[in-house]
């Protein structure tokens, strides 16, 4: 069988290990390509750090990739065509007989007049120049960052912190980590104080120009903007043809099947469930990893003749860093709602450190054949569509 997997980030490469080392223990034999535009991970729970000029290990695919099987396409994923099952890199097409999308969202937002002409973002291919234009920012000069999420506000206190000489704002639509627990959220907003990061709530913006906000409650002006609200993704699937959401997410069902083309499969953020799979599935690698593993189980399984299993998942904590001295751990309860206790200070740092580390460690030892991409699961998740929501055929 041939298995081509789009995305060499936290999903795709957890994907490819997992089912890499299972075909193999299992003696099935499976063609697997990893199609991905560089020879490194992206790291992206750690942008903020590389943008404020933190030095930062470069970690490289094919070190996870070694021994394992997996051949490393490097290029840009142009189109998919389903009914030929094929995808085309660069001027090859590549056949599979299952496809697996990982390719992840990016930082952003096409709705905004002006984010593109003048405001950064927190994207790989962005950072290094985010980087030298803060390291140029005058004494005192003004720097904005909109978005209220995880990455706005570990952008705002990692800027605050590595250049205290700047003057640096966070604009937010709503109330800030709105959804955490009173003592969660005052805790973030005790730290932004403490970082002398001025916060404003409440702020819906129009358009963004060289040197100003236009919002709702009028202009904020800034010397640089970070814009780090919203999220896009790449148009493969909708060009495709495949059934997606709103924002172009792949609509799948609870094996993380495309719920239109039932051969190709999505982990990460580039998947949204049709049925909570237990809880509803946040961003990022907290469930990019987990959907990656499970997919690759999920094919190992098919390889073997089997059927797949359903998704289950539950959130166990966020993890937010407040720079490099705080930071604060937030619990959930047990229907994914962030209610918990709370774990602040040098520890929330600490704890934030070493889960940012275990992504690492994680793959490696995937690599070396263990499972060490676990997580939390509900034990009610659905195990099948609802017969009028089945693709046809």
């Amino acid at each position: 069988m041939d298995i081509v997997i789009i995305g060499g980030g936290y999903a795709g490469v957890a994907c490819a290990l997992r089912l890499a080392h299972r075909a193999r223990r299992q003696g099935t034999a499976a063609r697997i390509r990893l199609i991905h535009p560089a020879p490194v991970l992206v790291e992206r729970i750690r942008l903020h750090q590389a943008a404020t000029g933190q030095g930062l290990r470069e970690r490289r695919i094919g070190t996870l990739l070694r021994r394992s099987g997996v051949e490393l396409v490097q290029g840009w994923a142009e189109a998919i065509d389903p009914q030929e099952r094929a995808v085309h890199v660069g001027g090859q097409q590549f056949a599979w007989d299952r496809l697996v999308l990982a390719i992840g969202s990016r930082s952003g937002s096409d709705e905004v007049p002006g984010v593109a002409e003048h405001a950064h973002t927190l994207n790989p291919a962005t950072a290094p120049a985010l980087r030298e234009r803060l390291q140029a920012l005058p004494r005192n000069a003004r720097v904005l960052v909109v978005g209220g999420g995880l990455t706005g506000i570990e952008a705002a206190s990692e800027v605050a912190e590595s250049f205290p000489r700047l003057e640096v704002s966070l604009a937010t639509e709503g109330r800030l980590v709105d959804d955490f627990s009173p003592a969660g959220r005052d805790h973030i907003l005790h730290v932004m104080r403490k970082l002398r990061v001025d916060v404003h709530e409440g702020v819906r913006v129009h358009s963004v120009s060289a040197a100003r906000l236009e919002t709702d409650s009028g202009a904020l002006a800034f010397d640089l903007c970070v814009w780090a609200a919203g999220f896009a993704l790449p148009p493969l699937a909708w060009d495709a043809g495949l059934r997606v959401n709103a924002h172009g997410q792949v609509l799948v069902d609870p094996q993380l099947r495309s719920v239109s083309h039932p051969w190709i499969y999505a982990a990460g953020d580039i998947a949204a469930p049709v049925l909570p799979p237990g809880q509803t599935v946040p961003m990022g690698c907290k469930s990019a990893m987990p959907m990656g593993a499970h997919v690759g189980d999920n094919l190992a399984r098919e390889l073997r003749g089997e059927p797949g299993e359903a998704f289950d998942y539950a959130l166990l904590f966020y993890c937010v860093s407040l720079g490099r001295r705080d930071g604060l751990i937030q619990w959930a309860d047990d229907e994914g709602r962030l209610t918990g206790r709370i774990l602040t200070g040098r520890r929330g740092a600490w704890f934030k450190e070493m889960i940012c580390r275990s992504t690492w460690w994680a793959l490696l030892m995937e690599s070396r054949g263990t499972k060490a991409v676990v997580w939390k699961r509900t034990g009610r998740a659905p195990q099948a569509m609802p017969r009028a929501e089945r693709a046809p055929g």
